[in-house]
């Protein structure tokens, strides 16, 4: 899991920059095109995409390598953010209420101690503290299209053992969306896709951004060594959409991010209830783990990874500041990316060391160690093959 925004230093430093100052200066723009394109070619990373908005609009859009505006990235568990925004609406509306026991949507759902899961409720799935195991969430059966979580689910959730209430405990699991995306089906009588467009992609005009198990996306790439030259196979399955599968691009996101901190900062310039955006970034005392979103000191954060996809969202709500970096490949550098972001826009200081260097040097230690062999074998060879076994009396 990648760490990012639990060693900001710019934490303490906002107030030295100005409300005001929504505009990127020339000189922050040319740090930021600089900075991004080191990165690219540090990491060999084949296309990145990154877009800054401000309460107004996208301030910032630029795409590096192979990418291009509109190329659409899967944005892997940032769309738990989608997804957790989804179930505050539907609360909005009367459809549902987050302290609503899981059970009353999903009849199925029982753990080995009914009394415990009939506790579970909708919030708990939410922030990830229902007991179910990240092992659990890990089940990924895209290529099947036959299969059917709610009957995998229902066996496999019979054996969770819990011997306190799952809310004494936080615990990421893919699993907890993958059910809020039944809930949301079984509430509604819709289908998540048809939800996610009702309620969020057209009002805010998100023409890009998807829950289709086919949708055009930008290709994606695994390394090989040193170099992304393995172009991934996608494939989708429609039930895992909720957890990690929207696709989306740059622009939409700034776009997506732009209206969730308007309305957290009661900007009318937002399609979005603020009271429900308050709650969707209020602080949980559990972890830093709140609705879809990672919450520290009044920053909000995810990341996500899936299918040789890597993406990182920030929203800095006491500078009217958002960002999004997009990005085709695994072992991305999307974390370091935003980091430094967001350090450039507050003219501060930041960690430029990666772990990459290793990943880097690993052609050459293959090569160093295939050259080994190679000469030991020819050795070898030279003798004849020779093989000796031990005649010491081992009785």
């Amino acid at each position: 899991m990648k760490t990012i925004l639990l060693l900001f230093s710019f934490l303490t430093f906002t107030s030295i920059f100005s409300q005001n100052d929504s505009l990127l200066s020339q000189k922050k723009i040319d740090q930021i095109n600089e900075f991004v394109q080191s990165k690219r070619e540090y990491y060999n990373s084949p296309s990145i995409a990154v877009a800054i908005t401000d309460e107004n609009k996208t301030i910032y859009l630029k795409h590096f390598g192979n990418a291009k505006k509109g190329d659409k990235y899967l944005i892997g568990s940032n769309t738990k953010s989608f997804t957790a925004l989804l179930t505050l609406i539907l609360e909005e509306k009367g459809v549902l209420n987050i302290n609503d026991p899981v059970h009353k949507f999903l009849e199925w759902f029982t753990y080995k101690n009914k009394k415990i899961s009939d506790k579970v409720t909708i919030k708990d799935l939410l922030q990830h503290t229902s007991g179910i195991s990240t092992e659990i969430g890990n089940t990924f059966l895209e290529n099947n299209s036959d299969f059917d979580y709610t009957q995998y689910y229902t066996e496999v959730l019979k054996e969770v053992d819990l011997v306190d209430s799952p809310e004494l405990r936080y615990e990421y699991s893919n699993a907890n969306y993958r059910l809020l995306g039944l809930i949301i089906e079984n509430a509604t009588g819709k289908s998540y896709k048809e939800c996610l467009e009702i309620y969020i992609t057209k009002p805010m005009n998100l023409d890009d951004t998807s829950a289709s198990i086919t949708p055009k996306l930008i290709d994606s790439y695994q390394y090989f060594l040193y170099y992304p030259n393995i172009k991934f196979n996608k494939s989708f399955h429609r039930q895992e959409i909720p957890s990690g599968l929207i696709s989306s691009s740059a622009n939409d996101m700034s776009s997506y991010l732009r209206n969730l901190m308007n309305s957290y900062n009661d900007n009318t310039n937002s399609t979005l209830n603020s009271n429900s955006i308050k709650r969707l970034f209020t602080a949980n005392e559990k972890s830093n783990y709140r609705f879809g979103w990672r919450i520290i000191n009044d920053i909000f954060y995810h990341y996500g990874t899936n299918k040789s996809f890597e993406s990182s969202m920030y929203i800095l709500p006491s500078i009217n500041k958002a960002i999004v970096v997009l990005i085709n490949s695994n072992q991305a550098p999307d974390g370091e990316i935003i980091d430094g972001i967001a350090s450039i826009l507050l003219n501060q200081k930041f960690n430029n060391k990666s772990s990459f260097q290793y990943y880097r040097n690993l052609p050459f230690i293959v090569f160093v160690l295939a050259f080994i062999f190679l000469f030991q074998f020819m050795k070898w060879k030279r003798l004849k093959f020779p093989i000796q076994f031990s005649k010491k009396n081992t009785t």
